[in-house]
């Protein structure tokens, strides 16, 4: 809900006091897709954040100027200087102006694919672009599109949607500027609990939009509220939600002061598992790899040596060379050391008996000397899966940025061995990512966290999802840059071979993959992460491969 168009307006009627009247004092990047406006006042300097980085939007305000020395682009000179008039958000979209005192205005623009930040000139033209500034320089500004919001139950009724998987999404169909957590309070608040919109009754429908009027009200006079126990949050609302009553949960005075708080312990949380993950999956792997090579050691130690019977093969060999008869592929001779029954020897036809003697006796050298290099390799490698176990388990009590942090620097040279460089390396955008041009992305899960969060909070319900189909893979999106844009079948197929590469089955020369609308996957109750259930689909058949 931190990007939800409330949160957003009553962060602009908080800030239109304190920020009225102050100057543009600086504006800059020290975080990649982040733009700074630092604002000096009389009493009191500010700085307004905020990304323009899918799937974490936001806009949040600290107090003072702090300016990293290094690694930072000063943007949008032209406005440094200029006094503020006010701040303002369009109607019922998600556009946030600072208007400034020369009639142009910095303006956020905080959703879709292509989000951005401008400087507007008073024509409406944009003078700069943080994104894309070259291609949208000279062009006019993106216009507000306010959302359709039902006053009435007759128009309830017209948005409400039984297509619709779940009740909920046919909640926020019907009252779009809502979002998951507060259509799933207007049904607890209703107390609807039927799953499917079509089976719901018109006295259901009729609570549903009763509970969202009441909680349109209760927007207009905010008691926000930050969910989740320990140094990272769950949830950030607008006004406490009645169906999570029973969890843990900070109040905040101010709107103001709940964002802020939200966003930075949300960066602190994406940097922690920026940090963690890798790292805790390369353990993991080079654990069971060493474990894995321990008990085929054992395995082999364990089992009857064969260099004794390749010796035992090229005594009888010897001893009865006048038996075996020339070009054999195999003989079988009596046992002169035990009991005399006879033993199959295999044989090279263009060999001697002599030769094929000593190739045996060659053999056996050869698995004694292994052996012997066996039995020097396991206590090694028991000694290595004890250490990566034990930086496992003790990585795995971790869960605080500083403790992530505390011992990549104490214990790298421990985890250095079990890792390769890339997994020790911190990646700024959270999931594989491909551009198809034309707005168009391809983004992949590295893990099972990840895919959940690709699938279930990153992507768009009109995205295109991709599974290589019967296989263990990672989850893909083929994210799309609005509803109505179409990625043509070149994209598709772009995007189908990229999630077969990131599967089981990269290595064959067809895949099968499922293609379908991001909305027709849902998370199976009780499932693990990365667990889905597909309710329709296409399949592709494609060549694994990434995009040059």
């Amino acid at each position: 809900m931190i990007n939800n168009y409330y949160t957003l307006r009553a962060l602009v009627r908080e800030w239109q006091p304190d920020l009225a009247g102050t100057t543009v004092r600086d504006v800059y990047s020290q975080n990649k897709n982040e733009l700074t406006v630092a604002l000096g006042g009389a009493d009191q300097d500010w700085m307004v954040r905020g990304s323009v980085q899918r799937p974490f939007l936001y806009l949040f305000r600290r107090s003072g100027y702090h300016k990293a020395h290094r690694n930072v682009a000063t943007l949008f000179e032209e406005v440094i200087g200029q006094g503020v008039a006010g701040v303002s958000i369009a109607e019922r979209d998600r556009l946030v102006s600072l208007e400034l005192d020369d009639g142009s205005r910095l303006l956020w623009q905080l959703f879709g694919a292509r989000a951005n930040a401008f400087h507007v000139a008073p024509d409406d033209t944009i003078s700069a672009a943080f994104q894309r500034h070259d291609k949208l320089t000279g062009t006019e500004v993106p216009e507000p599109y306010p959302a359709p919001m039902p006053e009435t139950f007759d128009e309830f009724e017209g948005r409400w949607k039984d297509n619709r998987n779940k009740t909920r999404q046919a909640v926020q169909s019907a009252v779009s500027l809502f979002g998951g957590d507060l259509a799933r309070e207007t049904l607890y608040r209703a107390g609807v609990s039927t799953e499917a919109p079509g089976d719901c009754t018109e006295a259901e429908r009729r609570a549903l939009f009763e509970a969202s009027m009441a909680l349109r009200e209760a927007l207009d006079d905010p008691d926000p509220v930050i969910y989740g126990a320990g140094q990272f949050p769950d949830a950030f609302s607008l006004i406490p939600l009645s169906h999570r009553e029973d969890d843990p949960a900070e109040h905040f005075d101010t709107v103001d002061a709940a964002v802020a708080n939200f966003v930075r312990r949300t960066l602190a949380e994406r940097h922690f598992h920026r940090l963690y993950d890798p790292l805790a999956e390369a353990l993991e792997s080079a654990a069971e790899h060493e474990r894995r090579s321990a008990e085929r050691m054992m395995e082999e130690l364990q089992s009857e040596s064969r260099a004794g019977r390749y010796e035992r093969w090229g005594h009888l060999l010897m001893a009865q060379q006048d038996q075996v008869p020339a070009g054999a592929e195999e003989v079988a001779l009596p046992d002169l050391f035990e009991d005399g029954a006879p033993v199959t020897i295999p044989l090279d036809p263009a060999k001697s008996p002599v030769e094929n003697a000593e190739h045996y006796y060659e053999r056996a050298r050869r698995t004694r000397r292994s052996r012997q290099e066996a039995e020097a390799r396991l206590d090694e490698t028991l000694e290595r899966v004890d250490r990566a176990e034990t930086l496992l388990a003790e990585i795995r009590e971790i869960d605080t940025l500083d403790g992530i942090k505390q011992f990549r620097a104490e214990r790298e040279e421990d985890f250095a061995p079990f890792v390769e460089r890339d997994d020790a390396e911190v990646d700024q955008f959270p999931f594989r990512r491909f551009d198809l041009e034309g707005g168009f992305e391809v983004w992949v899960g590295k893990n099972a966290r990840q895919n959940h969060e690709l699938t279930f909070h990153a992507s768009q319900p009109h995205d295109l999802w991709l599974h290589a189909r019967g296989v263990p893979g990672a989850h893909t999106v083929l994210h799309r840059p609005n509803r109505d844009a179409e990625p043509g079948k070149r994209r598709i197929y772009t995007a189908a071979a990229i999630a077969a590469h990131y599967s089981q089955s990269k290595g064959s020369d067809v895949v099968p993959v499922m293609v379908t609308e991001r909305k027709y996957v849902t998370s199976p109750k009780g499932a693990d992460p990365g667990v889905v259930r597909v309710d329709r689909e296409d399949v592709v058949m494609v060549e694994p491969g990434l995009p040059e």
